[in-house]
Order: C-alpha cells, then sequence, then structure tokens
C-alpha cells in the first residue's frame, strides 16, 4: 500500500474514535443527567430498535411507541416472573384485531387453532364427546354414539373431576367458560391408540371412579337423515366441514331412490363452515349462481355452484332456519330461496352473518381470521347484521299437537314414541298436503 493512503485512513479512524467518545458523551449527559445506569439505556437500543428496521418505513414512526413500551418493560417491570414473552406478543395481537370491531377477525393461540382444525376436518383423536363447563366445572355433553366414552358407559352430565390425575378445578379457574373448554380439550384429545384416565363423580349420589379410555380417532358427523312421515326425506346440516359433502351425498344415494314427495333440509342451529362445502350442497339443488362475494373496493364476484353426480333438482324442498343459522347456512338458505320455484323456508329469522373470512395458519401454529369481503344472495340481498326472513315465520314450540317423528339423537319422552315439533311438523305437512302452516302476526315477523 503506498503511504499517500496510509494517513488518510490513520486519520479518520481517529476522527471516528473521536466522534464515538463526543456522542456517548451527550447521550450521557442529555439523555441520563440523573444517572447513568444501564437499565435506563435499554429503552433506547433494546430490541426495539432492530426490529423497527425490520418494518415497512412508512409505519416505523408508529411502532416506535410499541418497542418503548416493550422496552421499558423489559426494564423496569419489578415482577420479573410475569413478564412471558409469548403471552405479550399474542396479547398484542389479540388487541390488534379486536381494535378493527369486527367479531369475526380474531386470532386464535396454538391450541385452540389446532382443535378447531379438527373439528372443521371432521375427525380427531380423542373419547368422543363434547364438552360442558359451568361454575368452573368440565362435564361430558352429548357423548357421540359407538365413540370410547360411550362404549365405557360414560353419560351426559358426568363430571371430570380430574385428567390423568390432575384436578381440572385449578386447571381452569380463572378462565372464561372457552378458555377453560380449550384446556379441558386438550389434556382429553390425543393420539388415536393412547390412553387417557378420567376421575369422573356421577349425580346422583356423588359417585367418584376411575376410568382409563383409549383414545381412537372419531369421525364427527356433519349430516344427519332419514325417511319420516308421508314419504318425507329429512336431512339435517349440522355444520359445513371438510366432510359434509360425502356426508350429504350419501344420505341422497340412499334416500332418492325412495322416491320421497319432498325433502326437509333442516338448518336450524348451524353455524355455517367452508364455503366450498355450501356451494357444493347447493349444486345438488341446482346449477347456477350460489352468492355474490363484495370486497372492500366494492367490486362483486359472482360464485357459482359446485356440481356432483347426484341430483335433486325436481324435488320440492322446506328449509328449516333459527337464529342459530348463521354464515354459510344462510347462504344455502338464500340462494335456494332465490334459485328454486319450489322451495320454501319455515322457522324464524337467521343470525346475519355474511362476511368471510380468510383463516391463515401462522408459524408457530396459531390462526389468523381475517374478513375480507361480504356475501349478497343470488338477488343480491344483503345477509350481513340483516338476516333473512323466512316465508313462514313460526316460532319453536314443543306443541302436542305437532307431533311428528323423533329425528337425530333426539329421543321421545317416556311412554310416547313421537317428539314435539312445530317447525318439522309443519314442514313435512306443507311437502305432504300442501297446506300452509298457520300465518304469524306482523310483530313475529
Amino acid at each position: 500500500m503506498s503511504l499517500r493512503f496510509r494517513f488518510p485512513r490513520r486519520f479518520a479512524a481517529a476522527l471516528l474514535l473521536l466522534l464515538a467518545g463526543f456522542a456517548g458523551g451527550w447521550v450521557s449527559a442529555t439523555v441520563f443527567a440523573d444517572s447513568i445506569s444501564i437499565t435506563r439505556l435499554v429503552p433506547v437500543i433494546g430490541p426495539g430498535l432492530v426490529a423497527n428496521q425490520e418494518t415497512p418505513p412508512s409505519l416505523r414512526q408508529q411502532f416506535r411507541v410499541f418497542w418503548e413500551v416493550w422496552n421499558l418493560v423489559e426494564a423496569e417491570f419489578y415482577q420479573r416472573d410475569r413478564i412471558n414473552h409469548t403471552r405479550m406478543i399474542r396479547g398484542a395481537i389479540t388487541g390488534m384485531l379486536a381494535s378493527l370491531d369486527d367479531p369475526y377477525t380474531v386470532y386464535q393461540e396454538p391450541e385452540l387453532a389446532s382443535q378447531t382444525n379438527e373439528h372443521m376436518q371432521g375427525r380427531m383423536g380423542g373419547i368422543g364427546t363434547y364438552l360442558r363447563i359451568t361454575d368452573g366445572r368440565a362435564f361430558l355433553y352429548k357423548p357421540i354414539k359407538g365413540a370410547p366414552a360411550d362404549t365405557a358407559g360414560l353419560r351426559q352430565d358426568d363430571e371430570i373431576v380430574a385428567i390423568d390425575g390432575e384436578p381440572v378445578a385449578p386447571m381452569i379457574a380463572g378462565l372464561d367458560i372457552n378458555e377453560a373448554a380449550v384446556k379441558v380439550a386438550a389434556k382429553i384429545r390425543g393420539q388415536a391408540g393412547t390412553q387417557v384416565r378420567l376421575t369422573i363423580r356421577r349425580q346422583p349420589g356423588d359417585q367418584v371412579f376411575d376410568i382409563t379410555l383409549t383414545r381412537a380417532d372419531i369421525v364427527v358427523p356433519g349430516v344427519e337423515a332419514q325417511l319420516v312421515d308421508g314419504g318425507i326425506a329429512y336431512i339435517r346440516i349440522i355444520e359445513f366441514k371438510a366432510n359434509t359433502v360425502p356426508e350429504f351425498d350419501q344420505a341422497l344415494r340412499e334416500l332418492l331412490p325412495q322416491a320421497p314427495n319432498g325433502i326437509v333440509l333442516d338448518l336450524r342451529n348451524n353455524p355455517g363452515g367452508f364455503l366450498d362445502q355450501a356451494r357444493a350442497v347447493l349444486g345438488r339443488f341446482y346449477n347456477g349462481v350460489a352468492l355474490y362475494e363484495q370486497n372492500s373496493k366494492g367490486e362483486i364476484t359472482e360464485i357459482r355452484t359446485v356440481g356432483g353426480d347426484i341430483r335433486a333438482f325436481d324435488v320440492p324442498v322446506v328449509v328449516l332456519v333459527n337464529g342459530g343459522s348463521a354464515s354459510a347456512s344462510e347462504i344455502v338458505a338464500g340462494a335456494l330461496r332465490d334459485s328454486r320455484p319450489n322451495v320454501t323456508l319455515i322457522g324464524e329469522k337467521t343470525f346475519g352473518k355474511g362476511s368471510v373470512q380468510n383463516i391463515y395458519h401462522l408459524s408457530d401454529g396459531s390462526s389468523a381470521r381475517i374478513t375480507f369481503a361480504h356475501w349478497l344472495t343470488p338477488a343480491r340481498t344483503e345477509i350481513d347484521k340483516v338476516g333473512i326472513t323466512p316465508q313462514y315465520v313460526i316460532p319453536y314450540a314443543e306443541d302436542p299437537e305437532t307431533q311428528t317423528l323423533c329425528v337425530g339423537d333426539r329421543q321421545p319422552p317416556p311412554g310416547a314414541t313421537t317428539c314435539a315439533d312445530n317447525q318439522l311438523f309443519y314442514a313435512i305437512r306443507l311437502l305432504r298436503t300442501g297446506e300452509a302452516p298457520p300465518s304469524m302476526p306482523a310483530a313475529a315477523r
């Protein structure tokens, strides 16, 4: 290296050292005039400084205050054992989505996201029962027929006192019912073939006993079907899950060869589910527009039905709906009403969820559901926050004069062979005889 290049480099190095010393003194004197404690330095040079560089330039100023607070917690918060970075991050994400004031744009932590995904796939590893959380206690609710809980003799309303020796009450203390259900379900579920030991308390008499169950691959049914009074096909779609269409097709294959006089499609208390499943169910009844999707720019996209190898295009249909019919079930009810002349809706006004969410699975197993559009029926009528009012508004009642065949898992009262369900009764009568249900006063609508 020649001499003329050495001197400028040495001079530059000396100048940098001088400037660094001056900058250090200035920071000490200006920012930390009262103390030179390293903890006071953290909010200025903590991880937020680096993280902020990863933030899009247009948002760095807004994010700066977030990292300032993060670093202050790191430096100052006195209960060190309560600092949990994962909880802090998840709480921030939850708060961020909650600020959008959209109940369907939500964050799910990994345990809940996993359970939701298993549920929507229609199968899971477990003992085959739903849960009910009441007053800080966990109870079995609706054991699935033929699943391990059912075959072992467990009953609805049996209390789960402990799981593998761990008491349930302290496990879920302070949690809301949804968080508690997630916690208990996570302990009970597991890979098929593994075992779980439950301590059960049964009424009457507070009988307490232990029982060991072998988990199985549980298929959660999404469709119930049978032939009822007067040659009417009854099909109930419980939820639009990944296995709904195959089960629906199987129901049609069994019922249509019996030449039913009509179909009662029961969507009561169906909370919705996958849009592709709803489109395919509609494709069994007609070929055409299933719905319109309107995005944030006001652009409207036509979405059509998805056909299959089995059809019920000409069979009269009555759709039963109520306030628990939401989302995809409202899409199906509205589309059938708008697109099929021989379709009648009976029941109560639906919930009114006409928005659509994309589900994003995140790197830690959690998920984010983001509303990106809302739906219109084929007649371009709104659903969101409006709902669908059936042609015949009939509030549900177990009127002794409206007895019909018990459907699904419903059992008749002692000594009886039928069940009272006025909405189903009027649906069957309309299809069988053409007699319209009684009209309701305007106030009931």
